[in-house]
């Protein structure tokens, strides 16, 4: 280990730093421009170029300068990974405590005993840096409690960081890059390399699993309303039908049609028209009990699966739908209403297209009855001339 070439080490360390800055810049302005990777990136090419600029250090008219120099760019690219996080949490940023530890290093560097003491210098280094990776693990630590995927590795990653600076603040001692042992040296170059592909990668990891799960959602949610979509309402509703049929358990099936919309839309326009339906969607978000189902299916129709109900609790949320969305009428978009057709799942044998079907041939009654009305199968379908 004592026959390293240090500046070399120095060379392949920054290079590695800087290809993986210049990738993650390339990720992060590919498509949304994201935050977290930015960061990251920026983190990495400082870490090179503070790497680079410490080879100076073999100039003795230099070297008093680049060691302060270059170790507070290094201490600020371990900031930047503080930055990462809270970027990925959506978080407000805080230059002055970004800056702070590099600012504690320039100004402890003015003192001379800081200066003579090598071993001072490495231990408050490892302090100011392990105050950041800290500081950003709690970040990860705190998303990782919120249910964020794919954050675990990063707290590992942080958490084995802190504990190699710690190592380094109580046990090794690094010598100057051109000092006669350099195999601590060796060790943190290493070691730094190590950490920097790991962090890339669990940054992308994540960066990547809330890509996916903003796809999935938008895929299966309706971007108005933010209720599940068409495609979602039939995938859950199915499920959740053959589990009540397991169970022996009867759902009732609401199809809700709001009346006279195209009325609201040629009388006050399209944006008046988005914020009915906007309205309508947290209407039902309120009336509907924890594990029921609701989408929007069309342009003004929504379905709401209500589970563990019969009929008479059905057409009870039906009225408590009605009226809550009769509260928000107002003298512009005038009375708001809604019809609402309900139909039995068990009686429907627990087929979904046939509780569609019935559910809408009570909706047509409701229509036929007067509008503003829940009016559930059969006895609807039988006033229609529908078959029971």
């Amino acid at each position: 280990m004592r026959n390293f070439d240090a500046p070399t080490l120095v060379v392949v360390d920054a290079y590695v730093l800087a290809l993986l800055g210049a990738l993650l810049l390339v990720s992060a302005f590919q498509g949304q421009r994201e935050q977290a990777l930015l960061y990251t990136a920026c983190g990495a090419l400082l870490s090179a170029f503070g790497l680079i600029l410490s080879l100076l250090r073999s100039d003795p008219d230099l070297a008093a300068i680049v060691v302060v120099i270059s170790n507070a760019v290094l201490i600020f690219a371990h900031a930047m990974i503080w930055a990462a996080f809270r970027a990925f949490s959506r978080q407000r940023q805080r230059p002055a405590w970004m800056l702070a530890g590099s600012l504690a290093w320039v100004a402890l560097s003015l003192w001379p005993l800081f200066q003579q003491s090598s071993a001072l210098r490495i231990g408050m280094y490892s302090i100011l840096c392990d105050v950041y990776l800290g500081l950003a693990l709690r970040e990860a630590w705190r998303l990782r409690r919120q249910g964020v995927a794919g954050v675990l590795p990063a707290v590992v990653v942080l958490g084995l960081q802190m504990l190699f600076y710690l190592y380094r603040l109580l046990v090794e001692r690094v010598p100057p890059i051109l000092g006669a042992d350099q195999s601590g040296f060796a060790l943190t170059m290493f070691e730094s390399i190590l950490f920097a592909v790991s962090l890339s990668f669990v940054i992308l990891m994540m960066v990547r699993a809330r890509a996916e799960r903003q796809y999935r959602h938008a895929a299966l949610h309706d971007d108005l309303t933010g209720l599940s979509n068409r495609r979602a309402f039939f995938a859950q509703a199915t499920g959740a039908l053959a589990k009540a049929r397991a169970r022996r358990r009867d759902a009732v099936l609401l199809m809700c049609d709001l009346d006279w919309f195209k009325r609201i839309n040629d009388a006050c326009g399209h944006v008046a028209g988005d914020r009915v339906l906007v309205v309508f969607g947290d209407v039902l978000r309120e009336s509907i009990r924890p594990g029921d189902l609701c989408a929007r299916i069309g342009g003004e129709e929504f379905v709401v699966l209500a589970l563990k109900a019969d009929l008479e609790q059905g057409r009870t949320l039906g009225e408590r739908i009605r009226g809550r969305l009769g509260a928000h009428s107002t003298d512009t978009l005038g009375r708001l209403s809604v019809s609402i057709g309900i139909a039995s799942a068990a009686q429907a044998d627990y087929e979904l297209d046939r509780l569609l079907v019935r559910a809408d041939e009570a909706l047509y009654g409701a229509k036929a009855a007067g509008r503003d009305c829940v009016v559930a199968w059969p006895a609807a379908a039988a006033a229609l001339g529908y078959p029971p």
